[in-house]
């Protein structure tokens, strides 16, 4: 009974003790994003999931890149149209590690000029690094050739777009055309990560060499009883 009593005393300490699993964290964009591949903010990857990206886009700024790490499996979506920011009429594009379009979107329906790369539509199926870019409405990237996405008039604006404009196949070089909208935005994610903080890791590492020792010891303490019982010839 007291052996009883000891382990379920270790468990309920351990359970306390190892934290539960960490929430997804949003990203502030803390300067101003490139639209190229060099110039592009970095969002180091690691082991936590990373549910938004907050920025801005204005005159002097008007298309942000995000260098991202997906998990892979057709997981990967992004949507403006969840607490969208002031940005009124935003487009979205995913591109590969070469800077080669995935698919892009102006808005996701009739009804909003929000825009959504839905998941599983074109989504990649590996893991790795991709670039995720915003602009406003008729910022477009452009690769050697020229767009690489066809646009209106010669698809709807409701379109999700696969790579097929005259640039299609060649690495983004930088965005171009006219800048008619600026303001914030807030990007809803899934299937993305983004880098742990040092104390989280620190704290899980503690708290496991903590359960380890408490373990050990109750261990150790049975042995002893054990031994203690046989000596003295108790069954």
């Amino acid at each position: 009974m007291k052996n009883f009593a000891w382990k379920t005393v270790i468990f309920a300490l351990i359970a306390v003790l190892i934290p539960t699993q960490v929430k997804a964290v949003s990203f502030t964009q803390t300067k101003e994003a490139g639209e190229t591949l060099t110039t592009a903010q970095v969002i180091p990857s690691g082991p936590l999931s990373l549910e938004s990206i907050s920025g801005t886009i204005s005159q002097t700024n008007p298309a942000n890149l995000f260098q991202i790490y997906l998990t892979g499996g057709k997981t990967f979506s992004a949507t403006t149209k969840i607490n969208s920011g002031s940005l009124a009429d935003p487009q979205l594009f995913l591109f590969d590690s070469n800077g080669k379009g995935i698919y892009a979107n102006d808005d996701e329906s009739v009804n909003t000029k929000q825009a959504t790369l839905p998941k599983g539509e074109f989504s990649p199926t590996n893991a790795g690094i991709y670039y995720l870019g915003i602009s406003g409405f008729d910022y477009d990237p452009v690769g050697t050739k020229g767009k690489i996405f066809s646009d209106f008039p010669d698809v709807p604006f409701q379109t999700v777009l696969k790579p097929s404009g005259i640039g299609d196949g060649f690495q983004l070089e930088e965005f171009d055309g006219l800048i008619l909208n600026g303001g914030s935005y807030n990007i809803t994610l899934t299937g993305v990560q983004t880098a742990s903080t040092k104390a989280i890791p620190e704290a899980s590492s503690g708290l496991g060499l903590l359960a380890f020792g408490v373990l050990s010891t109750g261990a150790i303490a049975s042995r002893t009883r054990e031994r203690s019982r046989s000596i003295n010839g108790i069954s």
